[in-house]
């Protein structure tokens, strides 16, 4: 990248090392998120793989190249092993694309559509297995239809440590070039471009059941699974899943939640299987438990019932 392209850069104390990007790099990551948000097949999550300089000092993004997620896990960044390949294979791009010789694989990008800027266990487990480094960093994306899209950068600290709830800088990706900057750790202060719809959409938003962990509103019931979770049943509350981190939280059922779950109720093929896969494996578990302690009564009760005289 050149001295006179336009760049933004990011010096957050906890991060060992200075984050730079260009600005055409992050235009192009934004209007692909925005591309997969208003998708002819529904809104989808998106990402890929950074590439650029690993510098004494600091990291420098000056290129991206997206994946192609086949999706078959529904919209959001959930990888088959098809798309692991393909994963693997853009990793060893540098080595095969004369646009990329010479430059590092620095992290990957990729979108949240239903939930905050923060990694779920799916995003540390792509995290884990591809980009160990400790300079690789990942770059969260929240894209609306309404605003430009809010990002985070995530990193390894100094000790090793991985922050995962939330970003310590979160920042806007205009679509304007912005000059040559140095982004400094700052309070953020709210701006127009940060402003909801309506204050009563917003309010609508907040009143929505969601996950405590994530902030998604993609939220289903869960079955039961020990007996505690049984008792608080008693009292109205029942366990749900998170569809974007997959947590598990026990929620009092209401109208909202009601809605909510009308809302989810159509389930992909992948988990109607997986749920007749569960309700099959209970139902033999608890059939054999029951024929089980049945034959155990029938044992007991011949061999306590009176035998007849011997002639």
């Amino acid at each position: 990248m050149s001295e006179s392209e336009p760049y933004r850069s990011w010096r957050i104390p906890q991060c060992p090392f200075q984050i730079e990007c260009s600005h055409a790099t992050l235009l192009r990551i934004r209007q692909e998120v925005e591309g997969s948000l208003s998708s002819s097949r529904g809104a989808r999550e998106a990402g890929g793989v950074l590439f650029g300089k690993n510098e004494p000092g600091g990291i420098r993004i000056v290129a991206s190249r997206p994946l192609h997620c086949e999706h078959a896990f529904g919209p959001g960044f959930v990888l088959s092993e098809r798309d692991e390949e393909g994963l693997r294979d853009l990793i060893a791009a540098p080595g095969v694309e004369t646009d990329l010789a010479g430059l590092d694989v620095l992290g990957w990008y990729h979108s949240h559509i239903y939930s905050k800027i923060f990694l779920s266990e799916r995003d540390l487990q792509i995290h884990g297995r591809h980009f160990t480094a400790p300079f690789q960093v990942a770059l969260v994306l929240q894209p609306s239809s309404e605003r430009p899209p809010r990002a985070g950068f995530f990193f390894r600290e100094a000790s090793g440590g991985l922050r995962t709830d939330s970003s310590y800088e979160e920042f806007v990706v205009e679509n304007a070039q912005p000059a040559r900057e140095v982004q400094q750790p700052a309070h953020h202060t709210r701006g127009p471009s940060d402003r909801r719809a309506s204050p009563a959409r917003e309010t609508r938003e907040r009143s929505k059941p969601a996950c405590p962990r994530c902030g998604s509103h993609r939220i289903h019931q869960s079955h039961r699974m020990h007996l505690f979770e049984r008792l608080w049943s008693l009292f109205g509350r029942y366990p749900y899943r998170c569809q974007e981190c997959l947590s598990r939280f026990l929620l009092r059922r209401s109208p909202d939640l009601l809605g909510v779950m009308r809302g989810n109720r159509r389930r992909r093929p992948e988990e109607r299987r997986r749920a007749w896969l569960r309700t099959r494996r209970e139902i033999l578990l608890y059939g054999g438990a029951v024929f089980g302690f049945l034959l155990f009564l029938l044992f007991i009760m011949r061999e306590t019932s009176p035998k007849a005289d011997q002639p």
